[in-house]
């Protein structure tokens, strides 16, 4: 009985194999395989198409080729005068505002226009009559010395200390020379009456040797000849006394000029010395009590600030937005991971705070060049360039202010997906071996 329905057992289960058999497979069994094939295949397609970028992110700055200009406090004190209000286009060289001093800042400002319009090769044109009331301060010193200095120098020009002298060794000269050309007259006629009595004396000597004349009349003769001859001598030796006088008056003429000409460049360096010292002792004054726009712009106020108010050295005060900002540059301080793989060209996506990239979507920039070498705190610094301007990926064109702050990722390698995957797969077998 027991083998019977075992045999029975058997015979059912072999026609359910048979009829399992006999039936087709079922379509996902025939065609799995070429299925599983393509989706293989459509992997690595997408894995190729895909590209799998690396970003270097790092904060930016961008901000033009003429950036914003800062205006700090140099000294604490309390603000006398502001000349501007926010956002006010001034000028360069325009003071924006005073700070508190010892000094009167209307004074110091109309002495420094006094100089500034002055060369040193036009100082004797200076005001000293209208700027001799001026309270400068800190100033006053070096304006006092210059002004003594100045009044010397215009004293020793209007009395000419010398010119006595030199008048009293011109009218000597002339009075030499008229004598001079006396003298030579009378030598004139001297060297005549010489000749003469030269002549008679050596007559009388061949009217001895006939014994015509008597040696008496000879040695008078003689005699005249001898004074003659003597006075053209004295008349000589006057004319020589004379030309050594003028020679004497001549070097004492020089000697007046040169003492003229020295006394005249010492008192003309004193006062231009003393000038500049007074020029830079004003430009320091300016540097540490007035604020002064170095380019033409906006003027924009770091926050509130009213005349008396304490300012501490070192607290922002205004800013400058130039009128000429040029084109847009992005300023990076990227880390020093990964830097070796910057290079000029590569693509920069760039978010900024002030527009939510979501909304108006992502600047993009190239990198322009890196710094060869990192900063104290070992980060590169990186030029940005903005081809596009401030135009986003969604066609938007943002508005620049100032300086605009953010976040930008550096694409240093835009592999595709099977790139990086054969990439890792080196990496791996890299460090095996």
């Amino acid at each position: 009985m027991a083998e019977k329905d075992i045999l029975d057992n058997i015979e059912l289960r072999s026609e359910s194999v048979q009829d399992i058999l006999t039936q087709p497979p079922h379509w996902m069994i025939r065609w799995g395989n070429t299925i599983i094939f393509l989706i293989l295949v459509l992997i690595l397609i997408m894995s190729y198409v895909i590209k799998y970028p690396e970003f270097i992110p790092a904060p930016i700055i961008v901000t033009s080729q003429n950036p914003p200009e800062k205006l700090e406090a140099r000294t604490n004190s309390k603000i006398e005068k502001i000349f501007i209000k926010d956002h006010q286009e001034v000028k360069k060289d325009q003071v924006l505002m005073v700070m508190q001093s010892s000094a009167n800042y209307k004074d110091v400002l109309a002495l420094k226009k006094i100089i500034d319009s002055l060369s040193p090769n036009r100082l004797s044109s200076f005001p000293l009559n209208e700027t001799s009331h001026f309270k400068l301060g800190e100033l006053q010193g070096d304006y006092n010395s210059f002004a003594k200095a100045f009044q010397d120098e215009a004293l020793f020009t209007r009395l000419q200390p010398y010119a006595p002298e030199n008048l009293a060794a011109n009218q000597s000269l002339s009075e030499y020379r008229v004598r001079i050309a006396t003298t030579k007259q009378q030598k004139s006629l001297e060297q005549a009456k010489y000749e003469l009595t030269k002549k008679n004396y050596i007559r009388s000597q061949e009217l001895f040797n006939q014994g015509v004349i008597s040696s008496m009349e000879l040695e008078n003769e003689k005699i005249k000849y001898i004074q003659a001859q003597q006075n053209l001598e004295n008349i000589n030796i006057s004319l020589s006394q004379m030309e050594e006088g003028i020679s004497n008056l001549n070097k004492t003429k020089s000697g007046t000029a040169i003492n003229t000409e020295k006394d005249k460049i010492t008192y003309s360096s004193q006062t231009l010395q003393l000038f500049e010292q007074l020029r830079k002792s004003l430009k320091q004054w300016e540097q540490n009590y007035l604020l002064i726009s170095n380019t033409d712009g906006i003027a924009s106020f770091q926050q509130f600030f009213g005349e008396n108010q304490f300012i501490k050295a070192g607290d922002a005060v205004l800013s400058i937005l130039p009128k000429n900002r040029e084109k847009l540059v992005g300023r990076m301080s990227v880390p020093a991971t990964n830097s070796g793989k910057i290079a000029s060209g590569e693509k920069v996506l760039i978010k900024l705070d002030n527009y939510r990239y979501q909304e108006y979507g992502i600047v993009e920039g190239k990198v322009q060049n890196i710094s060869l070498s990192p900063d104290k705190e070992g980060n590169y610094y990186v030029d940005v360039l903005l081809p596009k301007g401030l135009k986003t990926s969604y066609n938007k064109n943002l508005v620049f202010d100032k300086e605009l702050k953010g976040n930008a990722e550096i694409v240093t390698q835009d592999l595709r997906l099977i790139e990086r995957f054969f990439y890792q797969m080196r990496k791996l077998l890299g460090y095996q071996s």
